[in-house]
């Protein structure tokens, strides 16, 4: 199993994705974050069928902190259940890894 990991996480507006990208940067909970922006999202919630445009967030992390990093995402999130799916990294650059440990520890 590797150490290292990205999180998938979308947010309803540009707002909200840097706040949260910004404390995980800072509480370095994550090395990296990227915002991408112009997702439209099709999704049954509460029995019905919704379209949104959604912003995504893919957090570059070290395992070991992934419990913190969800607080804080569940903390600052303004949906009553945010998108959080981690995807093992398999494989890297181990210059890329190495910092993405020293950048989150």
């Amino acid at each position: 199993m590797s150490e290292f990991c990205l999180v998938l996480c979308t947010c309803p507006d540009q707002d909200s994705a840097r706040t949260i990208a910004r404390q995980a940067v800072e509480q370095r909970l994550a090395a990296c974050v990227n915002i991408i922006p112009g997702l439209e999202s099709v999704y049954r919630w509460q029995g019905e069928v919704m379209t949104d445009s959604e912003v995504q967030l893919v957090s570059k992390t070290y395992k070991t902190r992934l419990d913190a990093l969800y607080t804080l995402v569940s903390e600052l999130h303004p949906y009553d259940e945010p998108e959080w799916l981690v995807l093992d990294i398999a494989d890297g650059s181990p210059t890329y890894l190495d910092w993405i440990k020293s950048s989150t520890t």
